[in-house]
């Protein structure tokens, strides 16, 4: 088919649904336009593509302060946008995360959460959003896992588990910094609101050589005064080799430790963790069948890192 017959009559209706989305009078007519919305952007995935990012621009300021139903369709819409655009929508990810974020913490409406739980999945498996997600937002998987153990509906915990692998896993030593940092924050900014006679608009703000005030966010994931869910800011830390960039720390019982006792923090942790579980294999006689296969592990996994592998060679 010629899209030259179809764009024109396509763009002309995305502009008359957005218009009476915007102008709309009650929550009714709202809730008409966002369903055609939504069968329009299935019905037309490849063709209504270009518009994803002016849909998706009109849909996303209404989500927080939507009534339920109303929001339901919008993170229904959200999801089959993710679906259509993809990449399309990564420029608009914090402002969504924040209100699927907000939608999941609504215990009131199951309707509501299945919809921001599909929306999240769709996002995290289309747009490329996993990982981070869990940095920027620690509550995230505290929340997932509570729906997953309250609700009693095995459709929404079946969701729930999709939407928890859709995001991947994520370091766990990686994932407790970003607790704690969050936890070192929020008790920072509680001591400085409480020795300025708790003034908000005093507190985490800094005052430059010019003289002109900069605001600095205090707590990263607490809700501002309109109820929207503020992000943790990205950590941006260099990306060490785990082989060459950093020397091995001392080891207890043959695993490498830091200072807070944590095995897993260790860049060399797993390498380590292989080489013993080999070196036992080769240490036991009873396993003389699997002799060969542990040398030629141990020789595969060294041959790429070369002289990285001199901590190990007096085992």
């Amino acid at each position: 088919m010629n899209p030259a017959h179809v764009m024109p009559s396509l763009r002309r209706m995305v502009v008359q649904l957005l218009t009476e989305l915007e102008f709309a009078r009650s929550n009714r007519e709202s809730e008409e336009c966002i369903q055609l919305l939504m069968v329009l952007v299935r019905a037309a995935e490849n063709w209504v593509r270009p518009y994803v990012g002016d849909i998706f621009s009109t849909i996303l300021p209404r989500i927080d302060d939507a009534p339920a139903q109303l929001a339901s369709k919008l993170l229904d819409t959200v999801a089959a946008l993710a679906r259509v655009g993809g990449s399309d929508l990564v420029p608009y990810s914090d402002e969504l995360l924040a209100s699927i974020i907000h939608a999941l913490s609504d215990t009131s409406n199951a309707t509501k959460r299945m919809s921001a739980l599909q929306a999240l999945n769709n996002c995290a498996s289309f747009c490329g959003l996993v990982i981070d997600p869990y940095i920027e937002y620690p509550d995230l998987f505290k929340i997932l896992t509570d729906i997953l153990k309250s609700q009693p509906d095995s459709k929404m915990q079946l969701e729930v588990m999709r939407t928890i692998g859709a995001l991947g896993a994520i370091d766990p030593h990686r994932f407790k910094d970003a607790i704690s940092d969050t936890t070192d924050t929020a008790v920072t900014n509680a001591k400085a609101t409480s020795s300025t006679g708790g003034t908000n608009a005093n507190a985490g703000s800094i005052v430059n050589k010019g003289g002109e005030g900069t605001h600095r966010t205090g707590n990263p994931h607490v809700r501002k005064a309109d109820g929207k869910l503020k992000k943790k800011k990205k950590q941006q830390r260099p990306q060490q080799n785990v082989m060459t960039e950093k020397q091995m720390e001392p080891l207890v019982g043959g695993i490498p430790t830091d200072s807070y006792g944590t095995t897993f923090s260790n860049d060399g942790y797993y390498t380590q963790l292989s080489v013993n579980a080999l070196l036992r294999i080769l240490e036991n006689t009873n396993d003389t069948t699997f002799h060969r296969e542990a040398v030629e592990a141990l020789n595969h996994m060294f041959a790429p890192v070369q002289n990285a592998c001199a901590p190990f060679l007096d085992r």
